[in-house]
């Protein structure tokens, strides 16, 4: 064989090569937009009106159920959720207030759930389809850096709720309130912020919607685990999926090493565009850190003994916060951890993440 041919056949195959390679990585890509927009779901299955109610109140029976199932449940919801809201920020108009995008998995080192995901008319925001259970809400006697307050109790919520899965962003709550408040970094997918309970409550009465109770909250961000975080035990397990101090401190240095490449100003430290780390098993983004985020319930007390659907109380004077924000230590971020404040406060790491009640079945 002369050798004089031979480069010019390895060129020839080296371009075959990374011709299948980018078909492969645009096949790739494709299926997977396909499987996000829902196309590979699961034909809906009838079930009746008790399975139904079965499946909303409990996760076990949600998880128990069949692909089909479980989407015939969901577009139930939907059509459940489908008058519409006349003091929407979309002025009301003929859309459904939800509509169901697609029902798929989201899973994390083992735990795993299919969701429904819905759009949201008035806000453009996604929510995740969170079935009720019964978990052990607050923290263990030896979990680390545990305060007094977080009795461990058991809670049993009984009913489905909707559950946004970002903290509000900035564009939605420009689209529905025209203003936007934020102190911190101004850009349409971060989390708004330096908006107060009572603002939040404004908001939620022109959407439909409404804040989590702290159950609600804590049932969501746990996800079915029973670790410090939903990620796990240490801090290296939490840095992985939120922005805290500790993981926003490396990821700015990255960003204002790029921006005095580019003869840019480092920002002020502030939050983060939401998304961009990995979801909890429901679908949830940013459950730990970013910014802190409102409940409804009244700051209080816990009980010592098992509660149904508990909501705190509104004779008390301060709002609980949850999950920690973007200049928080790793402690303040575990899913035990509460917070509390007065309904009139304002802070550059105070946000908050709307929900919405699911009809009875």
């Amino acid at each position: 064989m002369s050798e004089v041919g031979v480069p010019g056949r390895s060129k020839s195959r080296m371009r075959r090569v990374a011709a299948w390679m980018v078909l492969a990585a645009l096949v790739s890509v494709g299926l997977w937009r396909a499987e996000d927009a829902g196309w590979f779901d699961a034909r809906a299955v009838a079930v009746s009106d008790e399975t139904a109610r079965a499946m909303l109140s409990d996760v076990a029976k949600w998880d128990a159920a069949t692909s089909g199932e479980r989407r015939g449940v969901a577009e139930r919801v939907e059509r459940s959720l489908s008058a519409t809201h006349a003091g929407a920020a979309t002025g009301g108009s003929s859309s459904p207030e939800f509509t169901l995008l697609r029902v798929r998995s989201f899973g994390f080192d083992g735990h795993h759930h299919e969701i429904a995901v819905f759009a949201h008319a008035a806000t453009g925001m996604e929510f995740s389809l969170i079935p009720g259970g019964t978990f052990r809400m607050g923290s263990p006697e030896g979990e680390a850096e545990r305060e007094s307050d977080e009795t461990q109790h058991e809670v049993r919520l009984t009913h489905a709720f909707l559950l946004s899965r970002t903290e509000c962003t900035q564009a939605a709550y420009e689209r529905v309130m025209g203003t936007n408040p934020s102190t911190g970094t101004v850009a349409p997918d971060h989390p708004v912020e330096t908006v107060s309970w009572d603002e939040v409550r404004s908001f939620n009465a022109k959407t439909g919607l409404r804040l989590p109770s702290e159950a609600e909250w804590e049932f969501a961000c746990r996800a079915g685990t029973t670790t410090r975080f939903w990620s796990g035990d240490s801090e290296e397990d939490l840095t992985r999926v939120a922005w805290i101090a500790a993981s926003g401190s490396r990821w700015d240095d990255i960003v204002n090493r790029v921006r005095g490449w580019v003869g840019m100003k480092p920002p002020a430290a502030s939050h983060h565009p939401v998304a961009w780390r990995p979801s909890n098993p429901f679908g949830l983004w940013d459950m730990h850190g970013n910014v802190w985020e409102w409940c409804a319930d009244g700051y209080a007390a816990y009980s010592s003994g098992p509660v149904t659907d508990p909501t705190g109380t509104e004779a008390a004077p301060a709002r609980v916060c949850r999950g920690g924000g973007w200049r928080s230590p790793a402690w303040c971020a575990r899913s035990a951890l509460r917070d509390w404040d007065g309904p009139g406060s304002r802070y550059g790491y105070l946000g908050f993440r709307p929900a919405r009640s699911v009809p009875s079945e």
